[in-house]
Parts: C-alpha cells; sequence; structure tokens
C-alpha cells in the first residue's frame, strides 16, 4: 500500500511538472540562463531610493573591507563563521517544493549552505515574502542525524523525538540560521527559454529561527561556493561542473541584470579568451586563482620580489566583493606606478570615507592607463571601469586597496567580463564581453 501511495505521489509530481514546463533535471546534463539582481536595482529588496548614487558607492566599497575581514577568518579555521549577507551584491531568485515556492535569497560565493525561513517559524525576521512551508510540499524530507550528510555539517545537533540532523549557520555579525537540514527539489528559471529546471534532493536548511541583519524581503541565502552544499556543487554533474556570469557595470544609471550560466551554456570560447587554473584551498568554500601581477601602462609590478618554487592559489575570486584587495607591500608597489603614469596629474589624496589611497578629480583626467591582470597563463586587460570608481563629482579612486590576510580579485575588476568556471577542468576563462547585450 506504502508502495502504491508513493508511486501516486510521484506521478502527481510528474503531471505538475509537465504541465509547468518545468524539467525534471536527471542524469542528463542541462544548460540554462538566469538573473542576478544587483542589490542596488530598483527590483532589489535592498533597493533604498533614498540614497544618492555616491553613498551607494561608498556603503558597496566599505562592505569589500568588512566581508575580508570575515574571508580571512574563514582562512585562520573559524570555519563556521560565514559573510554577513548584507556584505554581499547580488541576489538570485530560484523556487523550492512541489508545488514550488518562490524564494529571493543572496547568491553568494563566499557562501555554501542554502537556506530559507520555514514554517513554523519560532523566531524569525520580519519577512514580507510567503515563508517556506515544507508541510504543503510533497518533496520535502528531513535528514536524519546519523546521515553521512548531517556529518559534514560544522555545527549540528538532534532532535530527541525523531533524531533529525539540525544545522546552525552563525555571520560575521552574529546574525545566524538554525533550523531542520533537508533536502528538497529546488527549481531554476531559465530567462533565455522560458523553461523552468528542477534539481532534486537538494540538501538546504529549512530554518525555524534566524535572525540579524536580514532585510524584510529576503528569504534566505543561496550559497555559490565550492563546499559540499552549495547550489552549484549540489548541481555537479548536471551542468557538467560549468557556470558563468557577466556582470554588468555597476554604479551606472542603467537598470538591467546581470547573467549567471549553467551548464554548456556556461562555456567561454572564441576569439580573446584566456584561461587560467582553478586551485583547491582551505575552506573550500573559495574559488583560487596564481596571482602573478599588474602592468600599469606597460610597467609590470610583480606579485612577488621572488617567486616561490610552487604557489598554488595565492588569490580568491568573489563575485560579491566590489574592491579588489591586496597586500599592503604589493599595493604601494601597485600605487607608485600608477602615480608614474599619471605624473603631470597631481592626486587630491586619500578618501577617508573608505580608505581608498589614491583618488584624482576626474575635471584633471584626461586618460586613465589601462591595466593588466597577470594570473599563471592569462592576462586580463583592464580598462578603466575595472579599476578606477567614481565618488563623487570631484574624486575618481583607485579600486584596490591594502589589507591584511586575505587577497580578493573584485567585482569591479571583472565588469565587463563573461567569466567561466570549469571545475571538471579545473580552470578559470575571461572574455572582454559587453554584458548589457547578452
Amino acid at each position: 500500500m506504502l508502495c502504491n501511495i508513493h508511486f501516486i505521489t510521484h506521478l502527481i509530481v510528474q503531471l505538475f511538472y509537465i504541465l509547468g514546463l518545468i524539467i525534471l533535471v536527471g542524469s542528463k546534463s542541462v544548460s540554462f540562463t538566469t538573473n542576478l539582481i544587483h542589490r542596488d536595482s530598483p527590483t532589489s529588496p535592498f533597493y533604498d531610493p533614498s540614497l544618492t548614487l555616491s553613498r551607494r558607492v561608498v556603503a558597496a566599497l566599505n562592505r569589500s573591507f568588512d566581508r575580508a575581514k570575515v574571508f580571512s577568518s574563514m582562512r585562520s579555521g573559524v570555519t563556521n563563521i560565514f559573510p554577513n549577507p548584507q556584505l554581499a551584491n547580488y541576489l538570485m531568485k530560484i523556487s523550492m517544493g512541489t508545488p514550488p515556492q518562490d524564494i529571493i535569497g543572496v547568491a553568494d560565493t563566499g557562501s555554501d549552505i542554502i537556506w530559507t525561513q520555514c514554517e513554523p517559524c519560532s523566531y524569525c525576521f520580519n519577512h514580507t515574502r510567503p515563508v517556506y512551508k515544507p508541510s504543503v510540499s510533497l518533496t520535502y524530507n528531513r535528514t536524519t542525524c546519523g546521515s553521512t550528510t548531517c556529518m559534514l555539517v560544522p555545527t549540528r545537533s538532534c532532535t530527541t523525538s525523531d533524531n533529525t540532523c539540525l544545522y546552525l549557520v552563525v555571520y560575521g555579525d552574529l546574525s545566524y540560521s538554525s533550523g531542520e537540514l533537508a533536502t528538497e527539489t529546488v527549481i531554476v528559471d531559465s530567462t533565455q527559454s522560458g523553461i523552468s529546471f528542477a534539481f532534486t534532493n537538494v540538501i538546504f536548511g529549512c530554518g525555524h529561527r534566524n535572525a540579524g541583519m536580514f532585510t524584510d524581503d529576503q528569504s534566505g541565502i543561496i550559497g555559490l561556493g565550492g563546499g559540499p552544499f552549495s547550489l552549484i556543487t549540489q548541481m555537479g554533474s548536471s551542468i557538467n561542473g560549468k557556470f558563468s556570469y557577466c556582470l554588468v557595470q555597476m554604479f551606472s544609471n542603467v537598470e538591467r541584470s546581470s547573467k549567471m550560466y549553467f551548464g554548456d551554456a556556461a562555456t567561454v570560447s572564441g576569439v580573446g579568451v584566456v584561461s587560467t587554473p582553478l586551485f583547491s584551498g582551505n575552506p573550500s568554500t573559495f574559488y583560487y586563482l596564481n596571482f602573478e601581477g599588474i602592468t600599469v601602462a606597460g610597467q609590470r609590478v610583480d606579485f612577488y620580489v621572488t617567486k616561490p618554487k610552487s604557489v598554488e592559489g595565492n588569490i580568491i575570486i568573489d563575485s560579491g566583493t566590489s574592491l579588489t584587495l591586496l597586500p599592503e607591500s604589493f599595493y604601494n608597489r601597485l600605487q607608485l606606478a600608477v602615480r608614474r603614469s599619471m605624473q603631470d596629474i597631481l592626486p587630491v589624496g586619500s578618501d577617508p570615507r573608505n580608505n581608498l589611497n589614491l583618488c584624482y578629480n576626474p575635471l584633471d583626467v584626461m586618460d586613465l592607463p589601462d591595466m593588466v591582470a597577470h594570473f599563471s597563463g592569462a592576462d586580463v586587460e583592464l580598462n578603466p571601469m575595472n579599476t578606477f570608481v567614481r565618488l563623487s563629482n570631484d574624486s575618481i579612486c583607485l579600486a584596490f586597496a591594502p589589507v591584511e590576510g586575505v587577497v580578493i580579485f573584485g567585482n569591479l575588476a571583472q565588469m565587463n567580463y563573461l567569466v567561466g568556471y570549469d571545475l571538471y577542468k579545473k580552470t578559470v576563462s575571461f572574455k572582454r564581453t559587453d554584458c548589457l547585450k547578452l
């Protein structure tokens, strides 16, 4: 009798997906595109219309420094502390359950776990969107405490009543989410084909207690890092280990979403593509590259004074950090090279609001220097849009900054590049692209 119930339920689910133009992802690979919503876009739950463009820029740059501090803590071994959701730049819409329930979460390459607020909410932050209801989903399943999946959770516990695995994730500002670790069907809409793709048995956190600096219209977190619970890792062979993104220019008046690609759609090919090895590191959340230096107007500044014999992953590439953050000794040499290239123009000094150390008056600047970021086997050409950021009408600043600890290649440097990750071939590829035209 029980088998018949499961069979009938499976038929109902299959019929639901067929009628809803949703494809159940099985053993075959799939390919699709979705939108990344910048937090400062009018379509974002983070959007504050009262903020001027200058204040948005300053806030984004300050988030970079706060994010770097958390990354440094994660690399030092505090693996259960993640970047504050408020520090990320992009959001993504998915659906969960059967029938589907919409989720808008922070899409973060600096986090792994997927979680959303769940009923019953014993303690949840204010949320204008409907809270996910596991009781109405045909495909919701709790994870047991003795399972291999549960053992991978850094901070876990068990219920005494039914041995359900419980998770706890804590963020740098002491925001947190806790609840049941479960599996569910996750559905991602393809913005180009109009077809939706359903991934079954995705591990996620059903958060019954969530508190901290979360927004009213935010459902939770969609981890895109390299760890075992991220959406990217769990899609795995279904997307052939490939994803890419093309980030439109931030801090402009153009209201257009960036794009994220999965599967064969994420392949970066054609004229002008450069590729560099992708390395594993600790923690596995991050994506590591080998950084070799930057050329400024023909003058190369090497990252190492004396290059070690073997280097594997000395910089994190991250879509959630705006600035490119560098060790102080290298930054000082880079800044000197920029000053030399601008020798006829006097800088206006530093900007005390966000610790950017080299700024110019845009009225004095005719041409900003082109730069090239050097990675192992790949030279990524950076134009002024990637290397300088306008803070106000009388201040344009170098979009690099000195930090202690973690080194990050940020998203300003990646703007208008199609950036493709192949986790099976272990490469990251770059191709100069007008992301607005995609």
